[in-house]
């Protein structure tokens, strides 16, 4: 791999037009010279499609522009990826911003470590208003913790290999909740991943995102699902604990959902097959923060807003 390698980058959106436009700046910003962008329009209803077609007239060559009917993030990134010349991959969410510096360091980083398969960084949680909450700070890669403890350890500005997508298929199409974790935990069997202590990217939480949604039970669920197929050849001490994490995080996605004797049922389950869970600070909070979600990040957002002086309603 050289200095110049291409990497491109896959926006999937879905009526984000009030982000994407920062989204795509963040990309055109890169200090990087060798990027191919793509951003693929999943049969919005706003002004997703407008708003992506503006930066692709005023910016001739530098942003490729798909559309089709709506069919999913996963679908939507297999499409991009497969018609993608890039020897390195990346996505970012439709309202997530990189820092200027991120691709230029991230491919550094590769470049470094010539085995690894996978770079991903550290990123600022930010609100609706593009206001930094605070530091997210990932763990350095550990193929155990992320398959029997269930930590997605890469997020936004993540870069990989080509051949984890030609090896790989790309995501499961079939699932709508953790289809990046999913992807993560079969990408890891072709190789370490990397991390690099810099916060290059930004997470946005905002009423419409993810961390805010009802989720059907199913979708609160499907964790379980990719927990049980992962180790269903694998020691049956890997996928007890693997399990039982599944099970508290359903709890939380169906807190976050108002359903909480679903929540309390799944806890219970959780804590009955690794009844060590009960002592762990991290998964009462991560309950507590599902029952309350909403109030959290606006209390944060406030706060946030208050120490730039904006006031309580910016």
């Amino acid at each position: 791999m050289n200095a110049r390698a291409l990497v491109s980058i896959v926006t999937p959106a879905y009526n984000q037009g009030e982000y994407l436009a920062a989204t795509i700046e963040s990309v055109l910003a890169q200090d990087y010279p060798a990027i191919e962008y793509i951003v693929i329009d999943d049969g919005s209803n706003d002004s997703t499609l407008a708003v992506a077609n503006q930066y692709a007239m005023r910016h001739p060559g530098r942003l490729t522009v798909l559309t089709q009917p709506n069919r999913g993030q996963a679908a939507s990134l297999n499409r991009a990826w497969a018609q993608a010349s890039g020897s390195i991959l990346g996505y970012l969410s439709s309202d997530d911003m990189l820092c200027p510096s991120a691709v230029s360091e991230l491919v550094a980083a590769l470049e470094l470590h010539s085995e690894a398969k996978l770079v991903y960084c550290d990123m600022w949680l930010i609100d609706s208003q593009g206001h930094r909450l605070r530091t997210l700070l990932a763990e350095d890669f550990d193929r155990r913790r992320m398959c029997e403890q269930l930590i997605c350890q890469p997020g936004v500005g993540a870069l990989f290999r080509r051949e984890i997508f030609d090896r790989s298929g790309g995501w499961n199409e079939q699932l709508q909740q953790v289809p990046d974790f999913e992807f993560w935990l079969r990408a890891s069997c072709f190789g370490d991943f990397v991390r690099l202590p810099r916060l290059l990217g930004e997470y946005r939480v905002h009423d419409g995102s993810a961390s805010f949604q009802s989720m059907s039970v199913a979708r609160a669920e499907e964790i379980m699902l990719v927990a049980r197929k992962h180790w269903i050849s694998g020691p049956a001490t890997g996928a007890r604990i693997a399990l039982a994490r599944a099970m508290s995080i359903a709890a939380k996605n169906h807190a976050q959902s108002g359903r909480p004797l679903e929540a309390l049922h799944c806890f219970s389950r959780a804590v009955a097959k690794r009844p060590r869970l009960a002592l762990e600070l991290g998964v009462w909070r991560s309950l507590l923060v599902g029952f309350s979600r909403r109030s959290y990040y606006g209390a944060m957002r406030r706060w946030a807003a208050l120490r730039a002086g904006k006031g309580p309603e910016a």
